[in-house]
This record gives structure tokens, sequence and C-alpha cells, in this order.
């Protein structure tokens, strides 16, 4: 925990570890807080004016990784945070359409995650 409490990445995220091990064996669950923009359709002519800060939580295996390792499973979780993030944000002009919704039945179909982007932490 004290190696991913020390990590940093962008401007206003935070990254932080706690013991999960009472759930998972060997585990921690990370939060991550960033900063972003209210992606909804209407906002998007206005360029997204609203910011909020949102999170995302996963539960990591740790027992069995040094430090390198460790830092690999991190990168990757932000990775599909940031994922996350632009399939909400691109969209197409004029209808300003997002064809890979994450929060969409068929915005997951065509990115062809069919079971859902659920383990993103908040849902």
């Amino acid at each position: 925990m004290e190696l991913i409490n020390q990590l940093i990445y962008k401007p206003g995220w935070t990254i932080d570890a706690v013991d999960h091990t009472n759930r998972f064996e060997g585990t921690v669950k990370v939060t991550f807080t960033f900063p972003a923009h209210r992606s909804e359709r209407h906002l998007a002519p206005e360029g997204y004016p609203e910011k909020i800060t949102t999170y995302a939580e996963f539960p990591i295996i740790v027992a069995d990784c040094d430090d390198v390792e460790l830092y690999r499973r991190i990168l990757g979780k932000i990775m599909e945070v940031e994922r996350h993030e632009a399939r909400e944000f691109l969209r197409v002009s004029p209808t300003y359409w997002a064809p890979f919704h994450p929060h969409r039945v068929g915005g997951m179909k065509r990115w062809g995650d069919a079971p859902g982007d659920l383990l993103y932490g908040i849902s």
C-alpha cells in the first residue's frame, strides 16, 4: 500500500490504496480520484463546461508481484479509466452521438464489450 500511495499521475489525480484482504486474499483496493467534465450529450456543443470530481475503484492482487509489476498493474487500471472516459467523450458531429459510450448497451456492443464496462468502480 505504501508503494501505491506514493504514486503521482496527472494534476488533480490521487491514488489511494487500502487493505482489501478481508474480501480477497492478497489484494488491495485502489481508488483513483480525478477531475473530469460531465459528459452528457447536451453539453457537448458547449465543450463540456461542467467540471466534476469522480472516482474509480479496483481490487488489485499484489501478493504475487514486485514493485515494477505493481506499478504496471496500477498503470493498467489508469488506462482502463482513461479508455472509459475516452469512450464517453468521443462524439460525432453534428448529432454528438457517442458510438462507443460505455454506459449505453449499443456503445458497449460496438466496442466489443458486451458484458459491459461495469467494473469501473462507481456502477
